[in-house]
């Protein structure tokens, strides 16, 4: 039986195990899959210990993120480009990293609203999800990607260097939604704040709002109901990229249809 793990802090919030264990289940596979809390200077002897004790592989949540990638002797070009890491695999003499937040999100947005090819994005946050999506976004030929954050010299940062990569990358100073069709929200406000990021002022009522936090309405997505505009919160995406890592490791594709609505009725 392959043993798994899912490393953050506070981590008892986690659905990882509910959600592979229910892929596993579909794909006839025994595995195990258990939750650790990691303190927050302990991070690299935590990941030791599991690999000593012969675990396969651990997903990584928040504040780790950084950290499970810059321990990795082999990486992904998605971890190279973000330095962020959400997927580690323990093989003989190396860990492999991976990062499948950015196509969890995609899968995500084209299940939900179809293609976002030629969109213009507004993506809220300056941290490790914020910079964790941004290829991904790209690889679907966004029209044009506006970064916003309350520090917004955080956002002249990012803008210099994905503007590297990618073109019309744009800092938003002071927030005008009149074009965009999408916002994304990657701040924490709504776990440390009770208050929205921004203020959703627009008369646009094709304009989406996705929050990538889940378990509860957030702010940002109680403003966005009150306008009477699509939105949604991301335990969709959290389904996808589990099961995006849950093929790096088994090499199957698990069904992801059902387990979204499942899991509603648990959080």
């Amino acid at each position: 039986m392959k043993k798994f793990a899912v490393l953050g802090n506070p981590i008892n919030h986690s659905l990882s195990p509910q959600i592979h264990l229910e892929f596993a289940r579909q794909l006839e596979i025994s595995l195990s899959f258990v939750k650790k809390t990691v303190p927050l200077d302990s991070f690299e002897r935590i990941v030791s210990e599991l690999k000593n004790d012969k675990f396969y592989g651990a997903n990584v949540t928040l504040p780790f993120k950084s950290h499970a990638a810059k321990i990795a002797q082999h990486k992904s070009n998605e971890v190279i480009d973000t330095h962020s890491a959400n997927t580690l695999t323990f093989l003989d003499d190396y860990i492999k990293a991976d990062s499948t937040d950015g196509m969890g999100l995609l899968a995500d947005l084209e299940n939900k609203i179809g293609s976002i090819a030629n969109t213009k994005i507004l993506l809220l946050g300056a941290g490790g999800a914020a910079n964790a999506v941004i290829p991904a976004l790209y690889q679907n030929h966004i029209n044009q990607l506006f970064l916003w954050n309350r520090t917004i010299q955080k956002s002249h940062d990012m803008q210099l260097f994905w503007s590297k990569k990618y073109s019309h990358v744009v800092v938003m100073e002071n927030i005008d939604l009149a074009n965009i069709d999408l916002i994304i929200n990657a701040t924490s406000a709504g776990v440390d704040s009770q208050v929205s990021p921004i203020q959703i002022n627009t008369t646009n009522k094709d304009l989406v709002c996705y929050d990538m936090m889940y378990g509860q309405k957030t702010p940002f997505l109680q403003l966005a109901q009150k306008k009477n505009l699509t939105h949604f919160d991301g335990l969709g995406m959290l389904v996808q990229q589990a099961a995006l890592s849950f093929e790096i490791w088994h090499q199957m594709k698990a069904d992801t249809n059902k387990i979204e609505a499942e899991l509603r009725l648990t959080i």
